[in-house]
């Protein structure tokens, strides 16, 4: 019964001490419980050695005190529950039978309950865990064998995510056979060491695994709806595009329809269209007309051009700013003016000292960017 009550008070007075400890609590001030995350069967070790004193009690024999030998390898299992095998060895000088002091060696296994993270919720960087245990033991001595068992409070006050002192009191009831009596026996240990956690030595809570898995879906969701949004722009432009290139279409025909009723290089309306500016469009990247504006240049050079033969214009050569780089987009300029003044010389017959070529690099006219992509006749 003393010893029993040495190891109760022992749990209240330092367990006590754990509801100072800081509480690990959410942002709404709540404490935060499990689940945890199970970590790998190498995680979450520790060992540890220490030193102090044995007081065995034998009836009626009576007490003595003796210095004590500690060392235990250990597990936990998630924050509140673990397992530790240790060793333990002394010199007892209790059997007044005899004067020589009596060696004993016990073996025990206890089984660790972290009442700190049972009821305050688990905090990796606390200074201070409480943890009390039950354990049994074996005993092998000079006098024989005999078993064991009682309770325990392991105090381990926290150094570093590696490094703890264990201060450990524990108190174990057996037979007296182990030191030369037939009354009951009882010893309470009481030692102080230095312990070592190795592999992970932290629990992860499922809860807050969770919100990174979930902000990372909603930042997947936020670049799917960008995504979305640049598709969208890309079809607006596109359809302004081929509404443009309809308008242009449409245009020509018209102009067309003009000539074919007998219009001639004195008409007014032809120096009307040559006083303003004709433009010939370019695939991107390209510095040749494809087979449709090929037959649309053709047509802009028979029906209005080589009306104009004693006119001069300029060749402008664009591309598009938001496609290439500047060094690219004003050689590209330069190959597109450079094509339509060879073609308007070398295929249409016109004059050389008609035109003034002109590369403008990136330059954008209008706001669709297809539309940028262009060389550009305007007569002086």
């Amino acid at each position: 019964m003393k010893i029993k009550a040495l190891v109760l008070a022992s749990v209240l007075v330092l367990g006590g001490s754990a509801f100072a400890q800081e509480t690990n609590r959410d942002a709404n001030g709540n404490i935060q419980y499990g689940a945890y995350q199970t970590n790998k069967f190498l995680d979450n070790w520790f060992v540890s050695v220490g030193g102090g004193i044995d007081f065995v009690y034998d009836n009626p024999s009576g007490g003595g005190v003796s210095p004590a030998l500690d060392i235990n390898l250990g597990k936990w299992f998630d924050p509140c529950f673990g397992v530790r095998a240790g060793y333990e060895g002394w010199k007892s000088a209790v059997n007044k039978l005899d004067p020589n002091r009596v060696s004993n060696h016990q073996i025990h296994a206890d089984f660790l309950w972290n009442i700190s993270n049972q009821f305050w919720g688990y905090k990796e960087e606390r200074l201070y865990n409480c943890i009390p245990y039950f354990h049994a033991s074996a005993f092998v001595g000079e006098q024989g064998a005999d078993i064991g068992a009682g309770f325990g409070l392991l105090n381990n006050f926290r150094l570093n995510s590696k490094f703890s002192i264990p201060v450990d009191l524990r108190g174990t009831v057996l037979h007296g056979e182990q030191f030369g009596s037939t009354g009951v026996a009882g010893i309470v240990s009481a030692t102080v060491g230095l312990a070592y956690n190795f592999g992970v030595n932290n629990f992860t809570r499922v809860s807050t695994t969770l919100a990174p898995a979930l902000a990372a879906a909603a930042a997947a969701e936020a670049a799917k709806q960008a995504l979305q949004a640049e598709k969208d722009k890309a079809d607006a432009a596109r359809a302004a595009a081929e509404a443009e290139a309809k308008r242009l279409a449409a245009e020509n025909a018209n102009l067309k329809n003009e000539v074919s009723k007998g219009i001639n290089d004195n008409s007014d309306l032809i120096k009307s269209l040559l006083s303003s500016p004709m433009v010939a469009y370019f695939e991107i990247g390209q510095a040749k007309f494809s087979k449709k504006e090929a037959a649309h240049f053709d047509y802009v050079v028979k029906t209005i051009m080589s009306h104009g033969k004693n006119v001069k214009f300029t060749l402008s050569g664009n591309a598009d700013s938001k496609t290439g780089s500047k060094r690219r987009n004003q050689k590209l300029s330069q190959m597109r003016a450079d094509y339509v003044y060879k073609l308007l010389t070398e295929k249409y017959g016109m004059s050389e000292d008609q035109f003034e070529v002109k590369a403008n690099g990136g330059n954008d006219i209008f706001d669709t960017p297809e539309l940028n992509r262009a060389v550009i006749i305007e007569a002086q």
